[in-house]
């Protein structure tokens, strides 16, 4: 993270396999006056809290913003403005909706990037009791086509050569675009990401194991 995204702070942080809206991710933003390095990592809530939020639980409801409209609503414009931010990632879950009202869990990724950034927005909000909590939201964007079967809709996902001009407000809508759907990789995945509790290595492995050789003759 530290190469790719050049912050000069070192996050002790832990593997995570099942990050849920409401809790805190890593982030990364451009340093402030005070600082001196280009871009800095911070964590932040997920589910952004504007500023004129009355309470913390208005963050459940603002996990996503919608690039089609993120410039005009009062909940994303003033963010969209100056405080943007890039989310890491390595891969991102989808459900795909079956008959009946199941669903199954996929696991998306990047084949040549095997870490990347979604683009974000960040807000910082004070509670009544004079906490500051710094927040984000991630943006969407209609699907690639290779798996736009699964869901409509994807986060933006941004190429490094333009992380600099989204941090620095220095581009807009023509960066919030579908991914190349033929970069795009994914598979099935057990229905056990969807319990919050579950966050271990196993949840990425494929439900449908690969073929044997056998089979392939």
């Amino acid at each position: 993270m530290q190469r790719l995204f050049g912050f000069p702070e070192r996050p002790n942080l832990a593997a995570r396999y099942n990050i849920a809206p409401t809790t805190d991710i890593a982030a990364v933003r451009l340093a402030t006056e005070e600082t001196k390095e280009k871009q800095h990592y911070f964590p932040a809530h997920w589910g952004l809290i504007p500023s004129w939020a009355k309470s913390k639980e208005f963050a459940a409801k603002m996990i996503n913003a919608r690039c089609e409209t993120v410039a005009e609503k009062p909940s994303y414009r003033a963010a969209f403005r100056s405080r943007r931010c890039l989310i890491p990632a390595n891969g991102f879950y989808e459900w795909e909706k079956l008959s009946k009202g199941t669903k199954q869990p996929w696991l998306i990724r990047v084949q040549d990037m095997p870490l990347f950034a979604f683009a974000g927005l960040w807000e910082s909000w004070k509670s009544p009791d004079g906490d500051i909590i710094e927040s984000c939201t991630i943006l969407t964007t209609t699907a690639s086509n290779s798996i736009s079967f699964i869901h409509p809709r994807m986060p933006v996902i941004l190429d490094p050569s333009d992380y600099d001009a989204w941090l620095r407000c220095e581009a807009g809508a023509e960066l919030l675009t579908s991914f190349d759907a033929d970069r795009m990789s994914f598979y099935k995945v057990s229905s056990r990401f969807g319990n919050v509790r579950n966050d271990d290595a196993d949840l990425l492995k494929p439900l449908d194991p690969p073929p044997t050789q056998a089979q392939l003759l």
